[in-house]
Parts: C-alpha cells; structure tokens; sequence
C-alpha cells in the first residue's frame, strides 16, 4: 500500500475509534488537524480527493460541535470555535525610531503595514490593525528595529490588561498628564474605567496599543482554517450545506442568549410549557454524526475505487494533473499565500 494512502486509512481509522460525542472539543479536532496536516504536507496532487475527504471529516466534527455549544449557550467556547483566532501576535512598534529615522508623522500601524505589503507583495488589512503574514517575515523586522518585540496575545482577557506593562514610560508620563488636564476632579481614572490596579488608564492603554502595535493572525480559528482547506476542494453545495448549519447553531445560540428560554435543564424543564417544545426543538441544532458518516462513506469509495468521483467533491480537483509536485500542499497558511524570506533588498524602506 502507498504510503500516503496508508497514513491516511490509519488516521481515518483512528480518528473513527477516538471520537467521543460527550468529550468533544476544540483540542482534540485541532490535534487531528495538525496530524493531517502532517501527512498532507507534500503530498503528490493525486492524493487530493483523499486528503479533502479527511478534512471534510473534521470539518463534520466541527459543525458538530458548534451546534453542542451553540444548544447548551456556551458562548465563550462557540466564539473559539468559529470566530476567534487560536493565535495572535501583538507587533511592538519602534515608534520613536520610525518617526526620527523615516519622518513619519502620520499613522505609524498603516506605514508599517504597507512596507510589510512592500516586502510580500501580498494586500494587508487595516481592520483593527490586523495583517495575516508569516511570523517569520516579521523577525526580520525586528532586526532593523522596526519593531521592538513580538508578544503573543492571551486568547481571553482584554488587551488594555495584558499590555499595560509593555507601555514605556515616557508614554505613561505623558498619559497621566493628559488624564490630569482632562479630569481636574481629584479621583481615580483607572477605578472608574474598572481597569485595576494599572498606572494607566484603559481608554489610554487601548489608544497606545492603536498608535503603537499591530496585530498579526498567526492561526485563524479553527472553523476558519478548514474552511480555508475546503474552500476549492469542496463542491458548492457541500460548501452551503456546511454554512447553512454554521447559521443554524448561530441562530439557536441567539435564542437561547436572549433569555427567553432560562432553565437549569434547558429545554425540557417542568417549568417549559409543553406547548413551546415545538418551538424549542425547531430552534436548537440537534445535530448527529450523520453528515461525517457520509463523508466516511465518500471515503471508503475512494478508497475502494480509484477511479470513483465523489460528488461531494469540486470537480477541477479530478482534473489536476496526475504529475508529483513535492511543492503543493493541501494546508491553510496565513491569508492564503506563501511568504519566502525577505530578500536585503526589501528592508529599504521609504516614506
């Protein structure tokens, strides 16, 4: 058997017998992803519908559980799951150094961003500061001190908390001035913002951190990610199958975030009218393993018959050329692009 086709029967295989509806969270579908992803990486372009078919899976157990959290409000756990990212990075500017070295005396966040759009080639985004760029790209940053240091944000928490330290003194200095000019009350901004026990006050932290840093997507969440991977590998319809069930297990978390379903044993509390289980039922996502039972299906058929064409499948993928290409991979990167080593000639940067 090739070995490919026998790492991923013995993933699939694996991932079958470890899977447990009760205890299924984030950790374990991001685990199988990066064990996929390890297998996947170089794999020769005929390999594809395979490798598809496996992500897809893990793209089942993802939906399966969205709707898990979304039915029992466990808004923290649904939000990691489908919209924030597993990994960000919070890029200190040297901005002392840039406005006396380059003469910058606009926004210092933008002018970094194009030159890292300069040195890729690649579009940057100005929402919230954020870019999508590889981490190692950034490095080289700091090695020309345009950036002072790379810290990795807390997934929970609020960044005027976490960064609070990271602020220069001199930046303090200059806050607490202007917090003094502007509340000439004597009391304590930094208690009445609720910030704790910081030198600075939070609006002040939060406008630092908007002149001062950018933020870097290294890992988007992991709903994201796969659909990153599935985006073009995936019919259409199986695309809208997936979103169509996203929507649902929003709109069921929305029902219940509303409050007018409040019980300690949500739904079916004696103090629920029977009258409103309809309602209930009809809301909440209810979902099964049915949809991964399918795609295991798909996938036994592959395995079976090589010349079978799922039709779960996007069609252009049956139609690749059949050559080895140890450069392809079917694996989500940051913006989709692939970011090489800045050349010495891209580190000149202009106004």
């Amino acid at each position: 058997m090739d070995m490919t086709i026998g790492d991923l029967v013995r993933f699939n295989e694996f991932l079958d017998s470890t899977i447990d509806q009760k205890n299924l969270d984030e950790e374990f579908i991001t685990l199988r992803q990066a064990e996929l992803e390890g297998i996947s990486k170089n794999s020769d372009v005929k390999y594809f519908p395979f490798v598809a078919l496996s992500y897809a899976k893990l793209m089942e157990l993802t939906v399966l559980l969205a709707g898990k959290y979304a039915d029992n409000c466990q808004i923290t756990d649904f939000g990691d799951l489908v919209i924030n990212p597993r990994h960000i990075d919070v890029c200190i500017l040297n901005a002392r150094s840039i406005k006396e070295d380059y003469g910058i005396t606009g926004s210092i966040p933008l002018w970094f961003k194009k030159q890292v759009q300069e040195c890729t080639g690649s579009q940057y985004s100005e929402d919230l500061g954020k870019m999508a760029v590889d981490p190692t790209l950034l490095f080289h940053f700091v090695e020309q001190g345009l950036l002072l240091r790379i810290v990795k944000k807390e997934r929970h928490g609020r960044l005027s908390d976490q960064f609070r330290d990271c602020i220069p003194y001199d930046a303090q200095s200059a806050f607490s001035k202007e917090i003094e000019e502007f509340n000439p009350i004597a009391h304590n901004p930094v208690k009445d913002l609720g910030c704790g026990g910081g030198k600075v006050a939070c609006l002040d932290v939060a406008s630092w951190l908007a002149s001062n840093t950018v933020l870097n997507v290294v890992k988007g969440s992991l709903k994201a990610d796969l659909i990153d991977v599935l985006r073009d590998v995936m019919s259409d319809d199986y695309l809208k199958s997936i979103n169509t069930k996203f929507e649902k297990a929003q709109d069921s978390l929305a029902y219940i975030n509303m409050g007018r379903k409040n019980f300690g044993n949500f739904p079916y509390n004696e103090e629920v009218p029977i009258s409103e289980w309809a309602e209930i039922n009809q809301t909440l996502c209810h979902f099964t393993l049915d949809g991964y039972g399918m795609i295991q299906s798909e996938l036994d058929k592959s395995f079976s018959n090589p010349c079978y064409k799922s039709p779960f499948l996007n069609g252009l993928l049956y139609n690749a050329p059949k050559t080895q290409d140890t450069n392809v991979t079917l694996c989500p990167t940051p913006a989709r692009i692939s970011l090489p080593i800045a050349p010495p000639v891209c580190m000149t940067f202009t106004q």
